[in-house]
């Protein structure tokens, strides 16, 4: 069942300030009076940003489940594809991919020194996961991509802001607009931290630490949808702004309460079964393209003509 929503709002204005503190001070330096957004990439780019953090916790999700035998083709899938789309997006915001809407290589050159930190430290988490690939069963194939989960999302994230900030100019896309992209790439990641967290704790190798990660995102990301969808006009987020975006909102949170009774069971330390667990995560991943595709909607939106 749906948390009164009151008490979701709560929640969500910490996480989602929490999240601008970062780029709103100077984006808000800037006064808009322009009629139309140029479109010079710059959604595209945090659009990518978002990506990135998605799969730093993706990743690692599809190498639990496949690791513990559960769902093993759509875990292959998930982490093959992540593999490709990560190198993907990270060359692409560093050296720029027309097809991907990025607009000429990145110039700045702070960016470019975290951009490729952030290749360097994937590199050998890449190179765990492709192992895992090739032997599921690699327990330090493993153990590596494990240990690298929190430090990949910090860092996705790091970077995320940066650009957020970067390209925060009015001229190239409005604070309004990075926000309802930013909660729409933060629901995308949460899937996967769901689907992450609770295999751990399911398979044996969680802990309590893990059990309340998963609760909060639980309550984080049953905020994020209402918001989206409902508005929050305290923060400045609007309803849906039009039907196909309300459409996609609607359909991510149509089996939300299949997906958090799976969850609880596996919190409660119930007996779940194999199956129960293959369902959940079909229905994260189902989620988590979903969530991207939301993202993909705001990104378009934002370079809509401004009356």
């Amino acid at each position: 069942m749906f948390v009164e929503f009151g008490k979701m709002a709560d929640v969500f204005a910490i996480v989602v300030m929490t999240s601008l503190a970062g780029y709103m001070s100077s984006a808000l330096e800037f006064e808009f009076n322009a009629d139309f957004v140029e479109d010079s990439g710059a959604a595209n780019r945090i659009v990518a940003g978002e990506y990135l953090r998605t799969i730093s916790q993706e990743l690692p999700a599809a190498v639990c489940f496949l690791h513990n035998d559960v769902n093993v083709a759509e875990a292959t899938e998930l982490l093959s594809d992540s593999i490709e789309k990560f190198e993907l997006l990270s060359l692409a915001l560093l050296n720029g991919n027309q097809d991907l809407g990025i607009v000429g290589a990145e110039a700045r050159r702070k960016t470019i020194v975290k951009i490729e930190n952030l290749i360097t430290n994937w590199e050998p988490v890449r190179d765990a996961a492709t192992a895992v690939l090739a032997t599921p069963s690699d327990a330090d194939a493993v153990a590596i991509v494990y240990a690298s989960t929190k430090p990949m999302y910090d860092m996705t994230y790091q970077l995320l802001v940066h650009l957020e900030g970067e390209y925060a100019n009015p001229a190239e896309i409005l604070q309004s607009d990075i926000m309802l992209i930013e909660t729409a790439g933060r629901m995308a990641a949460m899937t996967q931290i769901m689907a992450y967290d609770a295999c751990r704790v399911w398979s044996g190798t969680g802990s309590e630490d893990l059990v309340a990660d998963l609760e909060r995102t639980m309550q984080t990301f049953q905020a994020s949808m209402l918001a989206l969808r409902n508005g929050l006009p305290q923060l400045g987020i609007l309803a849906a702004p039009t039907p196909e975006i309300a459409g996609a909102l609607d359909a991510i949170s149509a089996d939300w309460d299949v997906i958090s009774g799976e969850l609880n069971l596996v919190i409660a330390a119930e007996d779940v079964t194999v199956a129960v667990m293959e369902d959940l995560y079909h229905r994260l991943a189902e989620k988590l393209y979903k969530a991207e595709e939301i993202s993909v909607l705001y990104q378009d939106y934002s370079k809509r003509v401004i009356n």
